[in-house]
């Protein structure tokens, strides 16, 4: 995975008993920081990625145990060229931080003719120069009552949006090439909200 980091600052030092260095970089807006220290032994050793946070702390992202770096790396000594020896492991780190700070997708493509088929929808339900807002408590009132929404695509450029039919209806299934077994029943919402209140 290849991301996009803007170098902003490093730090390294050796000693010794212990070497160390530090990148910090801009990701995404965001600031990491990848930090290596290599003592005399496993437990004296760690390598961690961490985001600066609101709060201007640092929060852990990600760690690599020692155990899998520290035998691949020389002893400490004042003469150790830290950037060199430890610089890959940091970019590894950097890499997973940047994975794990990656906005997941917000939004799904959809296709010129699904786009009209929405258009028109809105335009059939509410006018030609419709606007419609839809809230939270709206979409979570539809995911509550009726079926799930189907939409089936028909080869003569038609579109059929549903929620009028369960998920094992002929209808469904053949994809309107059957009609609907007529066992799509589904509680009118004013009377399952009086059912829950009774």
């Amino acid at each position: 995975m290849s991301t996009l980091m803007t170098e902003r600052d490093e730090a390294a030092g050796a000693t010794p008993e212990r070497y160390h260095y530090t990148r910090v970089v801009e990701v995404g807006g965001r600031t990491v920081r990848a930090r290596v220290e290599r003592g005399l032994y496993l437990d004296q050793s760690c390598a961690v990625a961490e985001v600066l946070n609101g709060q201007m702390t640092w929060t852990s992202l990600a760690a690599d145990a020692p155990a899998n770096w520290w035998y691949d790396t020389p002893s400490p000594a004042s003469t150790v060229r830290t950037g060199t020896v430890l610089r890959p492991l940091t970019d590894r780190l950097l890499q997973r931080a940047a994975g794990i700070l990656a906005d997941p997708p917000t939004t799904t493509t959809i296709s010129p003719h699904m786009h009209g088929a929405i258009s028109a929808l809105l335009a059939t339900s509410y006018g030609f120069n419709a606007e419609r807002r839809i809230d939270p408590d709206e979409i979570t009132w539809a995911y509550t009552y009726g079926g799930a929404l189907h939409i089936i695509e028909h080869p003569d450029g038609a579109v059929t949006f549903t929620k009028a039919h369960h998920e094992d209806c002929p209808f469904l299934i053949s994809q309107d090439r059957r009609d609907c077994d007529d066992e799509c029943d589904f509680a009118h919402p004013a009377d399952a909200e009086r059912d829950t209140h009774s």
